[in-house]
């Protein structure tokens, strides 16, 4: 069976030791979820060439944005409030950049992780809250103490929804780790799940693609949760279609 290949955008980290000090990652979890969905994972970097990131991102089956620091609120009209966390304009140029090359394509799978679910619903037009615990009335503790791969709240998933027919249940416990969620989902998606809090845990999109946003890390779960696994298995598997 042939294993698609599935680019996963990259978190720079800079060092600030001059232009060419810094550090592209991923993590690992994301690399072996993937892998053991049967997908090849295909790291995509923020290359200074715009051109050069479009012509990685031809080779790919699917897209998978990866978690990481805030994204510029100015992206949807905002001045950052007081308990914005960090920003990195090398990722938000990247993840820009992969997103709308994969909304370009109706038929290309993409799914974003934690700042992946906000970046896409950012790129597409939506909103963000840029702090839940300082903007969310009786928010829930969305930023754990303790263990990822542990589920520490439970979320709402919708009915008829394609995440509910993924893990087979309306009610699920998830892990957490983010201060932002999406306020006002894009034109286009909407959103499939939340927690107690109202707080947004999932987006889908709606105009025919396969498109799903988590906000929590169905990642760190996967050697523990057979339903965080089948989110990956789905993925890998639209990709392969």
């Amino acid at each position: 069976m042939t294993r698609p290949l599935i680019a996963v955008t990259c978190s720079f980290r800079d060092t600030a030791e001059g232009p060419w000090s810094g550090q592209h990652s991923v993590g690992h979890p994301y690399m072996l979820s993937l892998q053991g969905a049967g997908g090849t994972p295909l790291l995509v970097p923020g290359y200074d060439d715009d051109d050069e990131i479009r012509r990685v991102l031809e080779l790919a089956d699917g897209l998978l944005v990866t978690g990481g620091a805030d994204f510029d609120p100015r992206a949807y009209g905002e001045q950052p409030d007081a308990k914005f966390g960090s920003v990195s304009p090398e990722r938000d140029r990247l993840d820009r950049i992969s997103i709308e090359w994969a909304l370009e394509r109706p038929d290309l799978p993409v799914m974003g992780i934690c700042r992946g679910i906000q970046s896409i619903n950012v790129v597409a037009g939506g909103t963000l809250i840029q702090d839940v615990p300082s903007q969310v009335e009786g928010a829930l503790k969305h930023a754990q103490n303790g263990p990822m791969y542990y589920g520490t709240h439970d979320i709402e998933v919708s009915e008829g929804s394609r995440l509910r027919e993924i893990v087979g249940a309306g009610r699920i416990s998830v892990n957490s780790s983010h201060h932002q969620a999406v306020r006002e989902p894009a034109p286009g998606w909407q959103v499939v799940a939340r927690a107690d809090d109202g707080v947004a845990e999932a987006i889908e999109r709606t105009d025919g693609g396969w498109g799903l946003g988590c906000q929590f890390h169905p990642e760190a779960m996967v050697p523990r949760d057979p339903r965080m696994a089948a989110i990956f298995e789905a993925f890998v598997e639209a990709c392969r279609r």
